[in-house]
């Protein structure tokens, strides 16, 4: 079973449920929030492979192309622009899609690979199980092919907890794409409540079961009114408590920390497992 642990904002606390639910359940870590992966702190993995992760780039071969600009004009995503004869590309914004080679009509593009980031894994010295953590190379924008490569790699029989990226980007739907459940983690405040708002926008046109679970709360009575209206329940909610943050500090696990944590989110999962 693969669970996505989600947020549609920053700083809510997903990577504590997800690392809590990778010990409680004994499941394999995948940390997909590549722009800050800081899963290892907890989990603390005895790393014992590490790979590059590439993407494919277009290269304009000058000595061949002409200049038409067929394939500024198709490219999608404006990667490609045209300065009076000479070809020029903005690798940030390239999408890796192949249309700029396919459209040429001279055969003047080609692709080379180039590193975007690294993958590194072991196992867990607390929980015993694997953990993956997906690290994008410093000013590089493909974080959604980063973590399209790590999910490529899942293998649907086992028990794994994919950490996401916050937000509602094209990255977050990656992470969101390969779950059989989805773990909703809420900051209940204004902000939160309006960026969990989007998130379930995206859950939905996914048609992806989920669990809602409130974090850092001091009161939860404004989220449940706004999950109500959108016919959904709150599992759970982990009160914000200074004890809580100094054991995360500490880099300790919070569901082995605090037992009511471990009990909470037990109680949650299992209120969810028949979700859908």
């Amino acid at each position: 079973m693969i669970i996505s642990v989600v947020s549609g904002k920053g700083g809510a606390g997903k990577t504590t449920i997800a690392t809590s639910l990778a010990h409680i359940l004994g499941a394999d870590y995948y940390d997909l929030d590549v722009d800050a992966p800081n899963g290892e702190h907890y989990l603390q993995p005895l790393i014992d492979e590490t790979r590059s992760s590439f993407v494919n780039h277009p290269v304009v071969d000058n000595s061949i192309c002409n200049g038409c600009g067929s394939c500024t004009q198709e490219c999608r995503f404006n990667a490609l622009y045209k300065i009076r004869e000479q070809i020029y590309l903005n690798d940030h914004l390239c999408h890796s899609c192949n249309l700029c080679r396919e459209v040429c009509p001279v055969g003047a593009i080609s692709y080379k690979q180039v590193v975007i980031g690294e993958v590194r894994s072991g196992i867990s010295s607390r929980t015993g199980a694997q953990v993956v953590i997906g690290d994008l190379e410093i000013g590089s924008t493909r974080g959604t092919a980063l973590i399209q490569d790590i999910a490529r790699q899942l293998d649907k029989s086992d028990m794994a907890i994919l950490d996401g990226p916050p937000g509602n980007s094209c990255a977050a739907v990656a992470a969101i794409k390969p779950a059989d459940l989805v773990i909703l983690v809420i900051e209940p405040t204004p902000f939160g409540i309006h960026d969990m708002l989007q998130a379930l926008n995206i859950l939905r046109d996914l048609n992806k079961p989920l669990i809602a679970i409130a974090n850092k709360s001091l009161g939860d009575e404004e989220l449940k009114t706004v999950l109500a209206a959108e016919q959904l329940e709150l599992a759970t909610s982990i009160p914000l408590r200074s004890d809580y943050h100094k054991h995360l500090i500490q880099g300790e696990i919070l569901s082995r920390a605090d037992a009511k944590v471990f009990r909470q989110l037990v109680q949650a999962v299992q209120s969810g497992s028949n979700t859908g």
